[in-house]
Protein backbone atom coordinates (compact mmCIF):
# COMPACT_ATOMS: atom_id res chain seq x y z
CA UNK A 1 0.00 0.00 0.00
CA UNK A 2 2.80 2.43 0.87
CA UNK A 3 4.74 1.71 -2.37
CA UNK A 4 1.62 2.32 -4.46
CA UNK A 5 1.26 5.73 -2.78
CA UNK A 6 4.86 6.82 -3.40
CA UNK A 7 4.92 6.06 -7.16
CA UNK A 8 2.41 8.79 -8.25
CA UNK A 9 4.16 11.30 -5.94
CA UNK A 10 7.59 10.60 -7.53
CA UNK A 11 6.11 11.09 -11.00
CA UNK A 12 4.76 14.49 -9.99
CA UNK A 13 8.18 15.59 -8.65
CA UNK A 14 9.89 14.48 -11.88
CA UNK A 15 7.42 16.42 -14.01
CA UNK A 16 7.98 19.54 -11.90
CA UNK A 17 11.78 19.21 -12.18
CA UNK A 18 11.54 18.81 -15.95
CA UNK A 19 9.43 21.98 -16.12
CA UNK A 20 12.06 23.95 -14.15
CA UNK A 21 14.88 22.74 -16.44
CA UNK A 22 12.86 23.67 -19.50
CA UNK A 23 12.24 27.22 -18.15
CA UNK A 24 16.02 27.79 -17.60
CA UNK A 25 16.85 27.23 -21.30
CA UNK A 26 18.29 30.48 -22.92
CA UNK A 27 15.73 32.39 -24.93
CA UNK A 28 16.18 33.17 -28.59
CA UNK A 29 17.56 36.77 -28.86
CA UNK A 30 15.52 37.42 -31.96
CA UNK A 31 12.33 36.64 -30.08
CA UNK A 32 13.03 39.02 -27.15
CA UNK A 33 9.86 41.11 -26.85
CA UNK A 34 11.72 43.99 -25.03
CA UNK A 35 13.57 45.13 -28.17
CA UNK A 36 12.00 48.16 -29.89
CA UNK A 37 12.27 48.61 -33.66
CA UNK A 38 13.50 52.11 -34.57
CA UNK A 39 14.30 54.21 -37.62
CA UNK A 40 17.76 55.80 -37.80
CA UNK A 41 19.67 58.23 -39.99
CA UNK A 42 23.42 58.57 -40.36
CA UNK A 43 24.71 61.86 -38.91
CA UNK A 44 26.62 63.56 -41.73
CA UNK A 45 28.52 66.89 -41.74
CA UNK A 46 26.57 69.59 -43.56
CA UNK A 47 27.92 71.05 -46.77
CA UNK A 48 25.81 74.18 -46.32
CA UNK A 49 26.73 74.96 -42.74
CA UNK A 50 30.13 76.52 -43.46
CA UNK A 51 28.76 79.88 -44.68
CA UNK A 52 25.89 82.24 -44.00
CA UNK A 53 24.40 83.61 -47.21
CA UNK A 54 22.90 87.07 -46.85
CA UNK A 55 21.69 89.90 -49.08
CA UNK A 56 24.04 92.87 -49.46
CA UNK A 57 24.20 96.14 -51.38
CA UNK A 58 27.27 97.89 -52.70
CA UNK A 59 28.18 101.46 -51.78
CA UNK A 60 31.04 103.67 -53.00
CA UNK A 61 34.19 103.74 -50.91
CA UNK A 62 34.01 107.53 -50.96
CA UNK A 63 31.33 109.81 -52.39
CA UNK A 64 31.47 113.59 -52.78
CA UNK A 65 28.82 115.96 -54.04
CA UNK A 66 30.26 118.64 -56.30
CA UNK A 67 28.51 121.94 -55.54
CA UNK A 68 28.62 125.46 -56.90
CA UNK A 69 30.20 127.62 -54.22
CA UNK A 70 29.52 130.94 -55.97
CA UNK A 71 26.53 132.31 -57.82
CA UNK A 72 26.79 132.49 -61.57
CA UNK A 73 25.94 131.00 -64.96
CA UNK A 74 27.45 127.64 -65.94
CA UNK A 75 29.54 128.28 -69.05
CA UNK A 76 30.86 124.79 -69.78
CA UNK A 77 31.02 121.22 -68.54
CA UNK A 78 34.65 120.19 -68.73
CA UNK A 79 34.43 116.43 -68.11
CA UNK A 80 32.90 113.35 -69.75
CA UNK A 81 30.02 111.87 -67.80
CA UNK A 82 30.91 108.49 -66.31
CA UNK A 83 34.65 109.01 -66.82
CA UNK A 84 37.39 108.72 -64.24
CA UNK A 85 38.58 112.07 -62.89
CA UNK A 86 41.49 113.00 -60.64
CA UNK A 87 41.36 115.04 -57.47
CA UNK A 88 41.56 118.73 -58.45
CA UNK A 89 40.53 118.12 -62.07
CA UNK A 90 38.31 120.81 -63.63
CA UNK A 91 34.67 119.73 -63.98
CA UNK A 92 32.64 122.92 -64.58
CA UNK A 93 33.39 126.50 -65.46
CA UNK A 94 31.12 129.24 -64.07
CA UNK A 95 31.03 132.66 -65.70
CA UNK A 96 33.64 134.69 -63.74
CA UNK A 97 32.74 138.18 -65.06
CA UNK A 98 31.09 139.49 -61.91
CA UNK A 99 33.73 137.84 -59.75
CA UNK A 100 36.49 139.59 -61.69
CA UNK A 101 34.72 142.92 -61.15
CA UNK A 102 34.46 142.20 -57.43
CA UNK A 103 38.16 141.41 -57.27
CA UNK A 104 39.08 144.62 -59.10
CA UNK A 105 36.97 146.67 -56.70
CA UNK A 106 38.60 144.96 -53.71
CA UNK A 107 42.06 145.60 -55.12
CA UNK A 108 41.25 149.32 -55.65
CA UNK A 109 39.95 149.56 -52.11
CA UNK A 110 43.14 147.92 -50.90
CA UNK A 111 45.28 150.49 -52.77
CA UNK A 112 43.31 153.34 -51.23
CA UNK A 113 43.61 151.84 -47.77
CA UNK A 114 47.34 151.35 -48.19
CA UNK A 115 47.83 155.03 -49.19
CA UNK A 116 45.73 156.19 -46.25
CA UNK A 117 47.72 153.99 -43.87
CA UNK A 118 51.04 155.31 -45.17
CA UNK A 119 49.88 158.91 -44.70
CA UNK A 120 48.61 158.22 -41.21
CA UNK A 121 51.91 156.58 -40.33
CA UNK A 122 53.88 159.69 -41.45
CA UNK A 123 51.63 162.02 -39.44
CA UNK A 124 51.95 159.85 -36.34
CA UNK A 125 55.74 159.76 -36.58
CA UNK A 126 55.92 163.55 -37.02
CA UNK A 127 53.57 164.08 -34.10
CA UNK A 128 55.84 161.92 -31.93
CA UNK A 129 58.79 164.24 -32.65
CA UNK A 130 56.74 167.40 -32.07
CA UNK A 131 55.31 166.23 -28.78
CA UNK A 132 58.82 165.58 -27.51
CA UNK A 133 59.67 169.25 -28.31
CA UNK A 134 56.39 170.34 -26.74
CA UNK A 135 55.43 171.84 -30.11
CA UNK A 136 52.02 170.11 -30.02
CA UNK A 137 49.82 168.93 -27.23
CA UNK A 138 49.69 165.38 -25.99
CA UNK A 139 46.04 165.30 -27.00
CA UNK A 140 46.94 166.03 -30.64
CA UNK A 141 49.62 163.33 -30.56
CA UNK A 142 47.15 160.73 -29.24
CA UNK A 143 44.67 161.75 -31.94
CA UNK A 144 47.28 161.21 -34.70
CA UNK A 145 48.41 157.94 -33.05
CA UNK A 146 44.86 156.48 -33.04
CA UNK A 147 44.29 157.69 -36.60
CA UNK A 148 47.27 155.58 -37.66
CA UNK A 149 45.87 152.52 -35.87
CA UNK A 150 42.49 153.02 -37.55
CA UNK A 151 44.12 153.32 -40.99
CA UNK A 152 46.04 150.09 -40.40
CA UNK A 153 42.78 148.29 -39.43
CA UNK A 154 41.11 149.56 -42.60
CA UNK A 155 44.11 148.28 -44.55
CA UNK A 156 43.73 144.79 -43.03
CA UNK A 157 40.02 144.77 -43.93
CA UNK A 158 40.86 145.70 -47.51
CA UNK A 159 43.47 142.94 -47.69
CA UNK A 160 40.88 140.42 -46.44
CA UNK A 161 38.41 141.59 -49.09
CA UNK A 162 41.01 141.00 -51.79
CA UNK A 163 41.71 137.50 -50.49
CA UNK A 164 37.97 136.78 -50.36
CA UNK A 165 37.40 138.08 -53.89
CA UNK A 166 40.36 136.02 -55.13
CA UNK A 167 38.93 132.93 -53.44
CA UNK A 168 35.46 133.54 -54.90
CA UNK A 169 37.00 133.89 -58.35
CA UNK A 170 38.79 130.54 -57.92
CA UNK A 171 35.41 128.91 -57.18
CA UNK A 172 34.33 129.75 -60.72
CA UNK A 173 36.50 126.81 -61.76
CA UNK A 174 34.72 123.84 -60.12
CA UNK A 175 37.14 120.97 -59.50
CA UNK A 176 36.75 117.42 -58.22
CA UNK A 177 37.31 117.05 -54.46
CA UNK A 178 38.35 113.39 -54.79
CA UNK A 179 39.53 110.94 -57.43
CA UNK A 180 36.85 108.64 -58.79
CA UNK A 181 34.13 108.24 -61.38
CA UNK A 182 32.14 111.40 -62.17
CA UNK A 183 28.44 110.71 -62.61
CA UNK A 184 26.06 112.52 -64.93
CA UNK A 185 25.83 116.31 -64.75
CA UNK A 186 22.78 117.63 -62.91
CA UNK A 187 22.95 121.04 -64.63
CA UNK A 188 23.61 122.15 -68.18
CA UNK A 189 25.32 125.15 -69.72
CA UNK A 190 23.36 128.36 -69.11
CA UNK A 191 21.96 127.25 -65.75
CA UNK A 192 22.06 129.76 -62.90
CA UNK A 193 23.67 128.05 -59.91
CA UNK A 194 24.59 128.94 -56.36
CA UNK A 195 22.03 131.73 -56.08
CA UNK A 196 20.51 130.81 -52.72
CA UNK A 197 22.55 127.75 -51.75
CA UNK A 198 25.28 125.53 -53.14
CA UNK A 199 23.71 123.84 -56.17
CA UNK A 200 24.70 120.18 -56.67
CA UNK A 201 26.38 119.93 -60.06
CA UNK A 202 27.35 116.23 -60.05
CA UNK A 203 28.68 113.47 -57.79
CA UNK A 204 32.10 111.85 -57.83
CA UNK A 205 32.36 108.33 -56.39
CA UNK A 206 35.42 106.25 -55.65
CA UNK A 207 34.49 102.65 -56.43
CA UNK A 208 37.89 100.98 -56.20
CA UNK A 209 37.85 99.69 -53.57
CA UNK A 210 34.11 99.43 -52.95
CA UNK A 211 31.97 98.72 -49.89
CA UNK A 212 29.29 96.03 -49.56
CA UNK A 213 26.84 96.52 -46.68
CA UNK A 214 24.78 93.68 -45.20
CA UNK A 215 23.20 92.55 -41.93
CA UNK A 216 23.99 89.43 -39.88
CA UNK A 217 21.56 87.78 -37.43
CA UNK A 218 22.53 88.36 -33.82
CA UNK A 219 23.13 84.66 -33.10
CA UNK A 220 25.56 84.36 -36.01
CA UNK A 221 27.19 87.68 -35.10
CA UNK A 222 27.86 86.53 -31.51
CA UNK A 223 29.28 83.25 -32.79
CA UNK A 224 31.54 85.11 -35.20
CA UNK A 225 32.77 87.64 -32.63
CA UNK A 226 33.57 84.94 -30.08
CA UNK A 227 35.55 83.02 -32.66
CA UNK A 228 37.45 86.16 -33.70
CA UNK A 229 38.50 86.74 -30.08
CA UNK A 230 39.51 83.09 -29.67
CA UNK A 231 41.30 82.87 -33.04
CA UNK A 232 42.55 86.37 -33.89
CA UNK A 233 44.93 85.05 -36.58
CA UNK A 234 42.25 83.09 -38.45
CA UNK A 235 41.82 85.10 -41.65
CA UNK A 236 38.81 83.05 -42.78
CA UNK A 237 36.70 84.68 -40.05
CA UNK A 238 37.17 88.07 -41.73
CA UNK A 239 36.81 86.87 -45.32
CA UNK A 240 33.64 87.64 -47.27
CA UNK A 241 32.71 86.37 -50.75
CA UNK A 242 30.08 87.52 -53.23
CA UNK A 243 27.57 85.91 -55.55
CA UNK A 244 26.49 88.37 -58.21
CA UNK A 245 22.98 88.84 -59.53
CA UNK A 246 23.60 86.57 -62.53
CA UNK A 247 24.64 83.70 -60.26
CA UNK A 248 28.38 83.99 -60.92
CA UNK A 249 30.91 84.28 -58.12
CA UNK A 250 32.99 87.43 -57.75
CA UNK A 251 36.57 86.25 -57.97
CA UNK A 252 38.16 88.59 -55.41
CA UNK A 253 37.26 87.94 -51.74
CA UNK A 254 36.60 90.88 -49.46
CA UNK A 255 37.45 91.70 -45.86
CA UNK A 256 35.14 92.56 -42.97
CA UNK A 257 35.91 96.14 -41.95
CA UNK A 258 33.03 97.47 -39.86
CA UNK A 259 30.25 96.29 -37.57
CA UNK A 260 27.60 98.51 -36.06
CA UNK A 261 27.65 99.16 -32.33
CA UNK A 262 23.95 98.37 -31.91
CA UNK A 263 21.37 95.76 -32.84
CA UNK A 264 18.47 96.75 -35.07
CA UNK A 265 15.44 96.07 -32.83
CA UNK A 266 13.13 95.63 -35.82
CA UNK A 267 15.13 92.88 -37.54
CA UNK A 268 17.33 91.58 -34.67
CA UNK A 269 20.40 91.93 -36.89
CA UNK A 270 23.74 93.75 -36.78
CA UNK A 271 24.88 95.91 -39.72
CA UNK A 272 28.27 94.89 -41.19
CA UNK A 273 30.42 96.21 -44.01
CA UNK A 274 33.08 94.53 -46.15
CA UNK A 275 35.54 96.14 -48.55
CA UNK A 276 36.34 94.61 -51.95
CA UNK A 277 38.94 95.37 -54.60
CA UNK A 278 37.16 96.57 -57.74
CA UNK A 279 39.90 97.39 -60.23
CA UNK A 280 37.81 96.36 -63.24
CA UNK A 281 34.80 98.37 -61.97
CA UNK A 282 32.54 95.35 -62.31
CA UNK A 283 30.78 96.28 -59.07
CA UNK A 284 28.78 99.50 -59.20
CA UNK A 285 27.15 101.40 -56.32
CA UNK A 286 23.62 100.26 -55.54
CA UNK A 287 23.99 96.68 -56.82
CA UNK A 288 22.31 93.92 -54.80
CA UNK A 289 24.16 90.61 -54.36
CA UNK A 290 24.50 87.58 -52.10
CA UNK A 291 27.14 87.86 -49.38
CA UNK A 292 28.77 84.68 -48.00
CA UNK A 293 30.22 84.97 -44.50
CA UNK A 294 32.21 82.10 -42.99
CA UNK A 295 30.56 80.57 -39.95
CA UNK A 296 32.75 80.20 -36.88
CA UNK A 297 31.70 76.54 -36.65
CA UNK A 298 32.59 75.81 -40.29
CA UNK A 299 33.50 72.18 -40.96
CA UNK A 300 32.03 70.71 -37.78
CA UNK A 301 28.29 71.30 -38.01
CA UNK A 302 26.03 68.25 -38.25
CA UNK A 303 22.47 68.43 -39.55
CA UNK A 304 19.82 66.14 -38.09
CA UNK A 305 16.04 65.96 -38.67
CA UNK A 306 13.90 67.89 -36.23
CA UNK A 307 12.21 64.71 -34.92
CA UNK A 308 15.59 63.29 -33.86
CA UNK A 309 16.25 66.01 -31.27
CA UNK A 310 14.79 65.95 -27.77
CA UNK A 311 15.12 68.37 -24.88
CA UNK A 312 15.08 67.63 -21.20
CA UNK A 313 16.10 69.14 -17.88
CA UNK A 314 19.75 68.66 -18.81
CA UNK A 315 19.43 70.30 -22.23
CA UNK A 316 19.21 69.00 -25.81
CA UNK A 317 20.08 65.39 -26.60
CA UNK A 318 19.73 62.68 -29.23
CA UNK A 319 19.54 58.91 -28.97
CA UNK A 320 22.00 56.91 -31.06
CA UNK A 321 22.18 53.18 -31.78
CA UNK A 322 25.29 51.51 -30.34
CA UNK A 323 25.68 47.71 -30.45
CA UNK A 324 21.97 47.07 -30.30
CA UNK A 325 21.13 49.52 -27.50
CA UNK A 326 20.07 53.16 -27.39
CA UNK A 327 22.58 55.63 -25.96
CA UNK A 328 21.79 59.21 -24.99
CA UNK A 329 24.18 61.86 -26.31
CA UNK A 330 24.03 65.49 -25.18
CA UNK A 331 24.30 67.99 -28.05
CA UNK A 332 24.32 71.74 -28.61
CA UNK A 333 21.71 72.73 -31.19
CA UNK A 334 20.15 76.18 -30.99
CA UNK A 335 19.35 77.04 -34.61
CA UNK A 336 17.64 75.57 -37.64
CA UNK A 337 18.91 75.36 -41.18
CA UNK A 338 15.77 75.02 -43.28
CA UNK A 339 13.98 72.05 -41.67
CA UNK A 340 16.95 70.53 -39.80
CA UNK A 341 18.73 71.24 -36.54
CA UNK A 342 22.33 72.50 -36.71
CA UNK A 343 24.27 70.41 -34.17
CA UNK A 344 27.46 72.28 -33.29
CA UNK A 345 28.80 69.90 -30.65
CA UNK A 346 28.12 66.37 -29.40
CA UNK A 347 28.16 64.55 -32.74
CA UNK A 348 31.18 63.89 -34.93
CA UNK A 349 29.40 62.38 -37.92
CA UNK A 350 28.71 58.75 -38.75
CA UNK A 351 26.52 58.06 -35.71
CA UNK A 352 23.21 56.23 -36.20
CA UNK A 353 20.79 58.81 -34.85
CA UNK A 354 17.40 57.43 -33.82
CA UNK A 355 14.31 59.20 -35.08
CA UNK A 356 11.65 59.83 -32.43
CA UNK A 357 14.12 58.70 -29.78
CA UNK A 358 12.73 60.83 -26.98
CA UNK A 359 10.62 57.94 -25.63
CA UNK A 360 13.63 55.63 -25.23
CA UNK A 361 15.81 55.30 -22.15
CA UNK A 362 19.57 55.09 -22.09
CA UNK A 363 20.69 51.47 -22.51
CA UNK A 364 17.36 50.19 -23.79
CA UNK A 365 17.68 47.31 -26.30
CA UNK A 366 16.64 48.27 -29.82
CA UNK A 367 16.70 46.90 -33.32
CA UNK A 368 16.61 48.61 -36.70
CA UNK A 369 13.42 48.36 -38.65
CA UNK A 370 13.88 45.89 -41.48
CA UNK A 371 11.66 47.96 -43.75
CA UNK A 372 14.11 50.90 -43.86
CA UNK A 373 17.90 50.97 -44.01
CA UNK A 374 19.96 53.75 -42.38
CA UNK A 375 20.16 56.82 -44.65
CA UNK A 376 22.26 59.93 -44.70
CA UNK A 377 20.85 63.17 -43.42
CA UNK A 378 19.27 65.26 -46.12
CA UNK A 379 21.62 68.21 -46.76
CA UNK A 380 19.21 70.29 -48.76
Amino acid sequence: MRIAYLIPRMVSVAVAALSVLTGCRPADPDSNPSKIAVDVVIATPSTLADVSRLTGRSDPYRSAQVRARVAGIVQKREYTEGAEVKEGELLFHIDPSQLIVNLSAAQAELTQARVTADAARDIAQRSMQLVEDHSISTQQYRKDFFAEKHALAVLQIAQAKVRDATLQLSYASVTSPISGRARRALVSEGALVGQDEGTVLTTVEQIDPIYVNFSLPVADFLELRKAQFERPDDGSLKTVRLLLGDGTRYEVPGTLEFSDSAVDPHTDTVALRAVFSNSNHLLLPGMYMQVEVTRASAGKVILIPQQALSRGAGGAYVMVENNGVARQVSVHADSLERNQWRVESGLLGGEKVILEGGALRDGQPIELKKSSAPANVNRS
